[in-house]
Formats: C-alpha cells, sequence, structure tokens
C-alpha cells in the first residue's frame, strides 16, 4: 500500500470516550502543565514505521503543523509527497502522484489522532488515556476502553518542548515520529488548514 495508507492510520486511531481517568495525579498534572501553553506548533518530523518484528516497512519526512482549535498539516516531502490537510471540520487527503484527493469529515475528538494532544482539550485527555510519566519527560498513554486501533502512545519532550511520539498498534507495528526544528505559539496563517483542489485531480468523498 501507499504511504498515504500509513498517514491515514496514523491519524486515524480511535477509541471510546467513556472510560475514567487514570494515572497519578501528579503524572495527569505534569502533562498538562507541559501541554496547556502550546495554542499552536510547528515543525519539521522524521517518521519510521517498523513491524513486531522491528522490521523497518516505511520512513518518510516532510512539515507538521497544528493549531487551536483542530487545525492539522501533515505534508510529506519524502519519499514521495503527500498531504494530509484539516481546518477542524473537514480532513482532505492529497495524494499527488495519483492525482486524487480524498475529502472526509474530520473526527476532531482528542483520541482519533495524536495531532490532538495539542488540541488543548485536556480534560478529554485525561478522560481517554491512562497516563504514566516513565521517565522525566516520557509520557505512557495507555487507552482506557477495549476497542482502540492502537495499544499505547508515547509523547516525549525535551526542555518541556515536544520532541517525539510513538504509536504501538495491536499487532506490534510502531509508528515512531520524532519532531526538529519545533516552533511553537507562532501565528500559522488560517489559510494554510484550508487545502484548493488543483484542476484535473480526482475527487473522492467519504461522506
Amino acid at each position: 500500500m501507499r504511504l498515504i495508507k500509513y498517514i491515514s492510520t496514523t491519524l486515524c486511531l480511535i477509541t471510546s470516550l467513556s472510560a475514567q481517568a487514570g494515572g497519578t495525579p501528579e503524572d495527569i498534572q505534569q502533562l498538562r502543565e507541559l501541554l496547556q501553553p502550546i495554542t499552536s506548533l510547528s515543525a519539521q518530523f522524521e517518521q519510521q514505521i517498523t513491524d513486531a518484528n522491528g522490521f523497518e516497512m516505511q520512513t518518510s519526512s516532510g512539515l507538521f503543523q497544528v493549531a487551536q482549535p483542530n487545525n492539522l498539516r501533515w505534508i510529506v516531502s519524502e519519499p514521495m509527497p503527500q498531504q494530509v490537510i484539516s481546518d477542524g471540520i473537514t480532513l482532505w487527503l492529497y495524494d499527488p502522484d495519483l492525482e486524487q484527493v480524498i475529502i472526509q469529515p474530520f473526527d476532531t475528538n482528542i483520541e482519533s489522532t495524536p495531532a490532538m494532544l495539542f488540541s488543548g482539550d485536556l480534560d478529554r485527555l485525561d478522560s481517554t488515556y491512562f497516563i504514566l510519566e516513565s521517565s522525566d519527560g516520557v509520557f505512557e498513554l495507555t487507552p482506557e476502553q477495549g476497542g482502540s486501533l492502537f495499544s499505547s502512545l508515547q509523547i516525549t519532550f525535551a526542555n518541556r518542548v515536544p520532541a517525539a511520539m510513538a504509536l504501538t498498534d495491536n499487532l506490534g507495528q510502531v509508528t515512531r515520529i520524532t519532531l526538529s526544528e519545533v516552533v511553537y505559539n507562532s501565528a500559522i496563517p488560517a489559510e494554510l488548514f484550508m487545502f484548493e483542489i488543483p484542476d484535473g485531480i480526482d475527487v473522492i468523498r467519504n461522506d
């Protein structure tokens, strides 16, 4: 499958919202204090996907941007250009090589995508995951309810700035995302979170 499948899997991990908060109050509060100040974030990313045996399945790199409320840009530059863009209402998945764009509603639930960790909705974060600070600046988030497509989510901070995320699915596949050149709380133009469909592109609507 093409790279966009892996992007979609990373960005569409679904579980339930009905769980109770988990983790020690100190760990929950520490994660909240790190996430609360972030209203926008822009960074270069390197993504590596490995199977349960550690075999590298896919690598990619590009630009990652989020801004409250629920705006997202995931722009892959290597190895094949891809774009995932959302204004918090609509999600566009654009594959220039295939000359097609998939349009679908964007799920704003905080558990639907790691990007929503930066949405500012920290009460829902608490109620969805068991939160444990496994080491200084490293937090393990485990879905409280069954039915999730992943078994754990790890977010790492360096000098109180997000530095990496790792997602492990129920088959042992691991998606590791390393961030660099991180800038947060800078203004990101709203039009960057809209996608203008080029002429001659096939449009697939998943409403």
